[in-house]
């Protein structure tokens, strides 16, 4: 095909490559440089099945991508006046850490390890399952029906260098050129947490989980040879590995009782914020649905030293969000009715407020497009929550543009 060829005013006065839209081609054809394997055969068992912390050590061993928390609770058949929420698996963990060789350690809940998913998922039918898989809404009746009934969670344990997407995946993260092993830690709430109230006082319920692992993909390259590290002398150069975003771990609110609410957000770092994750829970209402059924959050505006940046007037956030996105700012989610079951069907729903333009989804994991910096500014948040009440607390989570860069052996955060 001729690229030059002009077939029409358009084609003279547009920018842009010639695509064969007929034929295969160099145009419109890619093919792997290094052909590489993958499996799944990396897992590790937690060591504290309770409340505790466990340690993972992924060795330097070429190129790791998703990671998957499987949970099995130990027998429920005593359970009594109790029920699990959706997404129960996520509620168990208190925090995770960690640390890419030598970098920097950082922490972040699971509740924002939850949200993390829906975010990145690519449509509304993946963002629920995922919301399912993390534990399914289980009645009481059910807990103890059959007998030896042990409920299971499947977590994406999303982390900085990997996402749950498969629509523009990032590639995975080399560890071979680390000489320091990848730390993970998990840290878990009391398993009795992870239970609800329903129809009266909780009983029989198990102190511990049954089973707890980590399961790690591992992406190698089927000649060794090709590795960077045997290609490059990486003491005197560096590989620079984009980060889809760093999350920064969630700051919480308390808020005041009364529905308009005035609020300083702080806590940021040095550095490019893209998003700003915004969730709402009520004490009150987590003690019967749990952490995960969020409250809508209306009349929002943002401002930056007094510049307004974002504003959604009533619940508008939802439409501004879904037009920036192939999914809308909710997962679907359940409330009890008082009888020990879920019948209700409720939407949790979260603001996202953007500060870089929208991305096209397919390829935003690896596109650097840029956020603003915010570090010893003055941002402040207006929004309404439902109603006036002393027990709301806003929780945010920051997302920045960063990189790790890889040299030397190892590892560093660059923001």
């Amino acid at each position: 095909m001729n690229a030059e060829l002009t077939e029409n005013v358009q084609d003279s006065i547009r920018p842009g490559e010639m695509v064969d839209t007929y034929y295969y081609g160099e145009t419109n054809q890619e093919k792997q440089a290094y052909p590489c394997v993958v499996n799944n055969k990396f897992v590790q068992q937690f060591t504290n099945l309770s409340q505790g912390t466990s340690q993972f050590v992924v060795s330097p061993y070429q190129g790791v991508s998703d990671m998957v928390i499987y949970m099995q609770l130990a027998d429920c058949s005593g359970a009594a006046n109790a029920v699990l929420p959706q997404g129960w698996g996520y509620n168990l963990i208190r925090q995770v850490s960690v640390r890419y060789g030598s970098s920097a350690q950082y922490f972040f809940t699971g509740e924002q390890i939850y949200l993390q998913n829906l975010w990145d998922a690519e449509d509304a039918v993946k963002r629920d399952q995922l919301a399912s898989l993390g534990g399914n809404a289980t009645a009481t009746a059910a807990l103890s029906t059959p007998a030896g009934r042990q409920p299971e969670a499947y977590l994406y344990l999303n982390l900085p260098h990997n996402s749950p997407r498969a629509d523009g995946k990032p590639l995975p993260f080399p560890s071979d050129l680390l000489v320091q092993p990848i730390i993970i830690t998990v840290e878990l709430n009391p398993v009795a947490s992870a239970f609800l109230a329903s129809g009266g006082t909780p009983a029989g319920l198990p102190s511990a989980l049954a089973k707890a692992e980590l399961q790690v993909k591992q992406e190698m390259m089927s000649d060794s040879a090709d590795l960077l590290a045997r290609r490059v002398d990486m003491n005197t150069h560096a590989y620079t590995f984009p980060l889809k975003y760093f999350p920064q771990q969630e700051v919480q609110i308390n808020l005041a009782n009364q529905t308009s609410q005035t609020v300083n957000l702080t806590g940021f770092r040095a550095g490019e914020v893209r998003n700003i994750l915004l969730w709402l829970t009520k004490a009150s209402d987590v003690a019967v649905n749990g952490p995960n059924s969020w409250q809508p959050i209306t009349n929002v505006q943002l401002t930056y030293n007094g510049e307004i940046f974002y504003r959604a007037d009533s619940a508008s956030s939802q439409i501004w969000n879904l037009i920036a996105d192939t999914k809308s700012a909710g997962v679907n989610n359940y409330a009890q009715n008082g009888s020990g079951a879920w019948p209700t069907n409720v939407l949790s729903t979260w603001v996202d407020i953007p500060f870089a333009q929208v991305n096209v989804p397919y390829d935003k994991e690896v596109k650097l497009v840029h956020g603003k910096p915010i570090l010893n500014a003055v941002v402040n948040l207006t929004f309404t929550t439902p109603s006036a009440a002393a027990d709301y607390t806003l929780h945010a989570v920051y997302l920045y543009n960063s990189s790790l860069l890889c040299s030397r052996g190892g590892a560093e955060y660059v923001f």
